[in-house]
């Protein structure tokens, strides 16, 4: 039965894919609270509120990072490489979370723009009938499925950091005895000079706080992950409807008026249809590049600091692994959060690729319309040229200090990693 609600809830079983009324907000109703979250209001766009939850995350994440930093430095200064390596890898994650919000606070209407045009798309595609209707709903019902995907992956992983301590606590109460010496659980590792971290009030404080920053990095990674994969599958759709309008564009139309004089009103008119077909097809390929570039503006700070770190970030995750593996113990944490590691940078990378890919469809699908097969080819020869030309360049996302965020880049990345980890094991030794 449970099965059941999720698979209907997935597939959205209880939506009306025909109502006259469908927009993107009512299609993805998660979208405008994850902005919200994020600082970005639509009903009221300059409402002082909105600044509140980053300024508290941003202040926070500082906090650990400057404690991170001092955890570092003692666990080089006693040589405990394993708890400086740790420390470091989570002062990495922690710092995505500044990132992230400084970058979208900074361009809060870059984005509440792209929402509104992204919103007019998903209209005015849903009123062209069921050719265009069919594959952009169901691309967007891909992206409601990946969306909750992600979200149900981040909340697990994140989730267990709150859960293990808690249940390490109970345990304690429960069935610890005396003699066993042991140490109350805290999500990461800490210390404090000429103190005892986890003393009463000391525990209580680092675990709120250690618990409120593992939601605060949850919510934030997973809402940055999935508003760059949903404006990008979004344009990734509307090159499929620039794809299908070749497929088209001379559809319903009477060759034989491309052999009349220009003036002769049967060829004005059939003009005039196939201008109206090009410039729709110009409109959205202009504002795929158009949104790309939004996103390479918005998005670009923490891209740089993903690609950046990510390599050192996965080599330290599975530095930690291989001792852990060395004493006998296998660390389901650091196994999640390596897996958790990967895919968030495979992610852009694998968007970048589809799109880079798929814009080099539309000039493809330009090319092989059939203009060079019939006279009215010669009406609008000029401009699909043009489209061809246009199509040829590479749509991906790019930055100051940012890679061409694709395939090879994670790859390259990947690489970097493995290197890494081979030094520092190495090095430990």
């Amino acid at each position: 039965m449970r099965l059941k609600i999720i698979r209907d809830f997935l597939l959205k079983e209880s939506f009306d894919f025909d109502r006259p009324d469908i927009d993107l907000y009512n299609f993805h109703p998660q979208l405008r609270i994850f902005l919200a979250v994020k600082g970005v209001f639509f009903s009221n766009r300059n409402c002082r509120l909105r600044y509140i939850w980053p300024a508290i995350c941003i202040q926070l994440s500082v906090v650990a990072m400057t404690l991170e930093i001092i955890f570092i430095g003692h666990g080089v200064s006693i040589r405990d490489y394993s708890f400086a390596t740790e420390c470091f890898c989570y002062w990495v994650i922690v710092g995505c979370i500044p990132t992230v919000y400084c970058s979208i606070v900074v361009k809060t209407d870059k984005i509440h723009d792209i929402v509104v045009k992204m919103n007019e798309e998903f209209i005015f595609v849903c009123s062209l009938g069921p050719r265009y209707r069919k594959p952009f709903l169901e691309g967007q019902l891909l992206i409601w499925q990946l969306c909750f995907a992600w979200f149900t992956f981040v909340s697990f992983v994140g989730g267990l950091y709150v859960v293990f301590p808690v249940v390490g606590l109970l345990y304690q109460s429960l069935f610890a005895t005396i003699d066993e010496n042991t140490i109350r659980p805290l999500q990461f590792p800490m210390w404090l000079p000429h103190d005892d971290p986890y003393r009463s009030p000391n525990y209580e404080i680092f675990l709120f706080m250690q618990m409120t920053l593992c939601i605060m990095f949850v919510q934030t990674f997973c809402v940055y992950i999935y508003t760059l994969f949903h404006i990008l599958l979004h344009y990734y759709t509307i090159m499929n409807m620039i794809i299908i309008d070749f497929g088209v564009i001379f559809e319903g139309l009477d060759e034989s008026v491309a052999l009349l004089p220009r003036h002769d009103q049967r060829r004005r008119e059939t003009q005039r249809i196939l201008n109206a077909r090009i410039r729709r097809i110009v409109t959205w390929h202009l504002s795929v590049f158009s949104a790309v570039s939004t996103v390479s503006s918005v998005y670009g700070l923490p891209l740089v600091y993903q690609v950046s770190f990510s390599s050192i970030a996965i080599c330290l995750i599975a530095y930690q692994i291989a001792e852990k593996l060395d004493n006998g113990t296998v660390d389901i944490l650091f196994c999640l959060l390596g897996i958790a590691a990967c895919l968030q940078l495979w992610i852009p990378c694998h968007l970048g690729t589809m799109i880079r890919n798929k814009a080099f469809e539309v000039g493809d699908a330009g090319w092989t319309c059939g203009w060079h097969e019939t006279p009215l080819g010669l009406m609008i020869r000029d401009d699909i040229i043009i489209i061809i030309i246009r199509a040829q360049q590479p749509v991906t996302i790019k930055f100051t200090g940012l890679p061409h965020v694709q395939l090879e880049t994670f790859s390259s990345c990947m690489s970097s990693s493995y290197s890494y980890f081979n030094m520092l094991r190495q090095y430990s030794k």
